[in-house]
């Protein structure tokens, strides 16, 4: 039991350190995939139309031939680069639902294991010093000021930071 929680953790802590880390090589690291898919295409491309057809998708990869008529959005036989873009971001997003899951059943896990007394709250003495950001932002995730965070008000907290990102990346 506890074993599984530790090997969680380890590998969602050096996922959110890699991420930290990455922040500023993000626009170079993009620019350069973008060069390597536009360079592919192109070999891919024999006939230099700007599209690709079954057999041309061959030399993309495997992977793009065995999902050519899910990528084909418009369903003309011949794949466009904003249809592999748009298929591309769509499996991007799906990835990234399924890491907020995980991530959400760790903290469900870890808010079970902090519940020392089984009432369904975490207080300041249970949470210690186990989740250094709850207890820095132990107010103001504690809505209701009773002194104890529950999965509720952690929710809400995590909803409305993640709100507030929104924004400020929006504006």
């Amino acid at each position: 039991m506890f074993k599984p929680l530790i090997c969680t953790a380890l590998v969602l802590a050096s996922g959110f350190a890699f991420a930290q880390d990455a922040g500023g090589d993000r626009e170079a690291r993009r620019a350069e995939w973008q060069a390597r898919a536009e360079a592919r295409f192109a070999e891919a491309d024999k006939d230099r139309d700007g599209r690709l057809d079954r057999v041309e998708v061959q030399a993309y990869g495997e992977r793009m031939a065995r999902h050519f008529d899910r990528i084909d959005a418009n369903r003309d036989g011949e794949l466009e680069r904003a249809e592999i873009a748009d298929a591309r971001r769509q499996a991007m997003q799906g990835k990234r639902h399924h890491r907020m899951r995980a991530m959400h059943a760790y903290q469900r896990g870890l808010f079970k294991g902090m519940d020392d007394d089984g009432n369904g709250a975490i207080s300041r003495a249970e949470l210690g010093d186990k989740m250094p950001r709850w207890a820095e932002n132990f107010a103001a995730i504690d809505a209701d000021q009773d002194g104890e965070i529950s999965a509720g008000e952690l929710k809400a907290h995590r909803q409305a930071m993640r709100a507030a990102h929104r924004a400020q990346r929006e504006g």
